[in-house]
């Protein structure tokens, strides 16, 4: 028996302004539809899907982490954030900027299979995303 990865679903209070921002991604809606037992519009983006995708498991390790305060919050735990793997990181502050979205401090960093950088949630609806830079040693 297998499982694979269908889909993330984000709620939000307006597809067409999400869809906006994560043209900025390269990311476009595909396919929109109603449901009607759930009594919502649902936009479909088609992604393609890295050959290092894994689910990813966050455990602090020190109290000031940055897990460990999502956790004061949320001490079940939950999704902490959506990553995407992109190429030429150095280029992505200043795309991001231009369409207006907050890249969080310090910028790129060392991230754990390479670099990377997270954008504010609240320029995402409310979810964060890193985008990372795989460097392959």
């Amino acid at each position: 028996m297998s499982v694979r990865l269908s889909h993330i679903a984000i709620a939000c209070p307006e597809i067409e302004a999400v869809a906006a921002r994560l043209k900025t991604l390269s990311l476009f809606i595909a396919e929109t539809h109603e449901v009607p037992t759930e009594k919502v519009k649902a936009a479909m983006l088609k992604l393609e899907v890295s050959s290092h995708l894994r689910l990813e498991l966050l455990e602090p390790t020190a109290i000031d982490s940055p897990i460990a305060k999502f956790l004061e919050k949320r001490p079940a735990g939950g999704l902490h954030h959506l990553c995407f793997e992109v190429s030429q990181l150095d280029r992505w502050p200043e795309l991001l900027a231009k369409a207006g979205l907050e890249v969080l401090p310090p910028g790129i960093r060392k991230a754990a299979r390479g670099r990377a950088l997270f954008i504010h949630p609240r320029g995402m609806s409310g979810v964060l995303v890193e985008l990372e830079e795989i460097l392959t040693p």
